[in-house]
């Protein structure tokens, strides 16, 4: 059995089938091989292995590519999905054993995007960790422990949350590929961390229906995979898109390169490694122009004054489901839900307004630039001993929400692109567009990617 599998993309892989070069059950039991040998923290990233199903998905894939009928391109390629999406069979926990007790004997139908894969021949492997309630940017859960971050191996540092399993599992050689959901980070933080793609489409671009919620407003399932190429497939496939990526003509783009934010906070030597990419990305023969978006400054301090409408959102659908259970929670996801419940509805109407405002400001950019660019995240994962205490939590759970809320919170799209640099290999930018501009993000994340490497 070949042992590189695990480095191949899933596009590589579904190239290897559609050659008759692998066979898909070959492919399943690698995986599942690679699992049952994985150390104890890399096995965290999953909380069901569906071995059986998997297995007899595997044989009518090898069965319809012998009779040359292949429902998709990643027809025979496996995937995991995060414990927010239903299974017929495994409903979804939330990360959560309040929730397990609630829901372990519920029948569940498949959620609409596990269908769609199901459709194109994607086989389920596996349901991933989350962070309890997928509550949270750094990847913790009292009640459920999830991996620490395997690409610092022995260093114990946090993964990034709430998509936790989704990134473990793909940079572990798990799977080629993940589904998770992005309320205010949730992809990209962990995908980062990693040094993977994280993409989070625009709210609604794939559906929701069967996933477990925590805001209905910002929520996004997205997805991280090793490669553009393979978002792009992927991507087609549970949003129901017919995308054809067709040539993207560089010269007419304009790129706002955001100094702001989080790029202030980088040291130099990871500074210097962005603008030697900005300097690339100029070669291309794309405008690129140092900007300032304030807007997003001005959105985290409303936050860190008023409280997120996330919170507010939480609260209202689960709260029946917890509140006279809530101590049994993770303290620090409880907290969370807490500030939630303290928010009035006028507080709520308020803070819905003032968002608005900036998100109206925000989408004007886009009338001078088709993307901005901006650092995904700021700073390397801390280790997981030092968030004893919910004052240090908290802090850095907000520093990491901090750099990639404001993508939620006005409704656009965005995909977070590592740099590959040895000495930050958490370094990661992120490209944003307007909302319902993925195939175009897409295409130019594309290129972008070719001169990272």
């Amino acid at each position: 059995m070949n042992k590189n599998l695990k480095s191949f993309s899933a596009f590589y892989l579904a190239s290897l089938i559609s050659k008759n070069k692998i066979d898909p059950v070959e492919i399943i039991e690698y995986f599942l091989n690679n699992f049952t040998y994985a150390d104890e923290n890399q096995k965290r990233s999953f909380t069901k292995v569906m071995k059986k199903e998997a297995l007899i998905e595997a044989e009518s894939s090898w069965k319809r590519q012998k009779r040359k009928e292949r429902l998709s391109f990643f027809d025979g390629v496996p995937i995991v999905w995060k414990d927010l999406i239903d299974i017929e069979g495994y409903p979804a926990f939330a990360g959560s054993k309040l929730i397990f007790k609630k829901r372990k004997n519920l029948i569940v139908k498949n959620a609409k995007i596990v269908k769609l894969a199901k459709k194109c021949g994607i086989i389920s492997l596996a349901k991933t960790s989350t962070v309890e309630f997928a509550f949270g940017g750094l990847g913790l859960n009292k009640t459920y422990k999830l991996p620490s971050n395997v690409m610092f191996k022995n260093d114990y540092l946090v993964a990034g949350g709430s998509s936790t399993g989704s990134a473990t599992s793909v940079f572990s050689g798990l799977s080629p590929m993940a589904v998770g959901t992005d309320t205010a980070g949730s992809i990209r933080i962990p995908a980062a961390w990693h040094s993977l793609v994280g993409f989070k489409p625009s709210s609604k671009k794939i559906s929701t229906l069967g996933v477990l919620p925590l805001s209905k407003t910002y929520d996004s399932v997205g997805t991280i995979c090793k490669s553009v190429k393979d978002t792009k497939v992927l991507y087609n496939i549970i949003s129901e898109s017919k995308n054809e990526f067709i040539s993207y003509d560089l010269k007419n783009i304009k790129i706002g390169c955001i100094e702001n934010m989080n790029f202030s906070m980088l040291d130099d030597f990871s500074k210097g490694k962005i603008e030697e990419l900005y300097n690339k990305i100029s070669k291309l023969g794309i405008f690129l122009k140092t900007i300032k978006i304030l807007e997003f400054e001005e959105l985290n301090s409303l936050v860190a004054v008023s409280g997120s409408l996330v919170n507010y959102e939480a609260w209202k659908f689960w709260k029946n489901e917890i509140s006279k259970d809530i101590s049994s929670l993770d303290p620090f996801v409880a907290d969370r839900f807490l500030i939630g419940k303290k928010m009035k509805l006028n507080n709520a109407i308020f803070l819905n307004k003032q968002i608005l405002k900036l998100k109206e400001r925000v989408l004007s950019k886009f009338e001078d630039y088709d993307f901005l660019i901006i650092p995904t995240i700021a700073f390397k994962p801390p280790k997981i001993l030092s968030l004893k205490t919910k004052e240090i939590y908290h802090h850095f759970n907000n520093l990491a929400l901090n750099n990639t809320r404001a993508a939620n919170m006005f409704d656009l799209c965005a995909l977070s692109l590592p740099l590959f640099v040895e000495k930050r290999k958490w370094l990661s930018i992120s490209i944003m567009s307007k909302k319902n501009n993925e195939e175009n993000l897409l295409a130019v994340a594309e290129k972008i990617e070719s001169i990272l490497r």
